[in-house]
């Protein structure tokens, strides 16, 4: 918690990807993707609860492995390629409100596919948002633009 502001992780994390099958279990420098995002989770102070939102079993156990709560499946509904970050995070929402019987006044997605992300990262946004008393922040980085 910072600044009595209550802050849900939440990792999207379906297995159903069409490019890479399981791309969330795929490893970059020996630790799935799922997993690296759990080491990030882990040194973040601010942060009062994480969890990962999937519609697969050895995910939801990678996630676990990883200290990324996994309480809940994400229904098939919710599963496709088709479906958008706001129904993900919003059900993730409601099902741990439910679950921790609590409000969360902040949602934060780490997707597992950016592996070049650092903890500092995600602190600085959060900061930012909190501080800037900003209703949502973004990172992004410069991709090679030639």
């Amino acid at each position: 918690m910072i600044s009595n502001k209550r802050i849900l992780i939440v990792v999207p994390a379906r297995g159903g990807s069409k490019g890479i099958p399981l791309k969330n279990l795929r490893k970059v420098n020996g630790v799935p993707l799922v997993a690296a995002v759990g080491k990030i989770i882990k040194s973040l102070s601010e942060i009062d609860q994480s969890v990962v939102s999937t519609d697969h079993e050895e995910i939801a156990s990678v996630a676990e492995d990883a200290g990324i709560a996994a309480p809940f499946r994400r229904p098939k509904d919710l599963s496709g390629d088709r479906i958008g970050d706001v129904e993900v995070l919003t059900h993730a929402l409601l099902e741990m409100e439910s679950i921790d019987d609590v409000t969360y006044d902040i949602v934060v997605m780490l997707q597992p596919t950016s592996p070049l992300r650092e903890s500092q990262h995600v602190s600085d946004a959060i900061r930012m948002l909190i501080h800037g008393k900003w209703d949502a922040v973004w990172t992004v980085s410069e991709t090679d633009s030639k």
